[in-house]
């Protein structure tokens, strides 16, 4: 396992517990891939990989090639103030809408891993409305808060490192 995913799966604050038994399911068909003919994720593979939220949120790693970790992840309240100092995100909505500030201020944080911020409000930043088929770059270091507007907001989230 890669630092990045290390990191990534430590970022999610264990949330990754809810999407197991469909993560397998996933990996299965990944398995049966040779590494050289790329990996396939359904559709349908993807919604039950986020049919189940605890706490509001559900997250679950999706197969990828080294130096990017993909998250399947769906909110139905809204989530905390989060800050990656290491890891840009890219975010891929699937369904849902939402709004997602980002940058600003951040006061209240607190460190929840090496790098790895939690909590706290934003002051100032940029507020973008999110939908379905559309994708929003935030770079690291940058505080960012999703906020689900009328019913769930699912969305990929592919993590991959900051170049210095």
């Amino acid at each position: 396992m890669t630092q990045i995913s290390r990191l990534a799966i430590l970022a999610t604050g264990g949330l990754l517990a809810a999407g197991v038994a469909a993560t397998a399911a996933t990996a299965a068909t990944a398995a049966a891939q040779a590494p050289d003919e790329g990996r396939y994720v359904s559709a349908a593979e993807l919604k039950a990989l986020v049919a189940k939220t605890v706490d509001g949120v559900v997250t679950a790693p999706i197969p990828t090639g080294p130096g990017a970790t993909v998250l399947a992840a769906r909110r139905d309240k809204e989530g905390d103030v989060e800050v990656h100092e290491r890891l840009n995100d890219e975010f891929v909505v699937q369904s849902g809408h939402a709004t997602v500030r980002v940058g600003g201020k951040l006061t209240g944080q607190h460190q929840i891993a090496p790098g790895e911020w939690r909590g706290g409000t934003i002051t100032g930043g940029h507020s973008y409305q999110l939908a379905p088929g559309d994708m929003l770059w935030i770079p690291a270091g940058a505080p960012h808060q999703v906020t689900p507007k009328g019913g769930p907001f699912s969305y990929l989230a592919i993590k991959f490192e900051a170049k210095s």
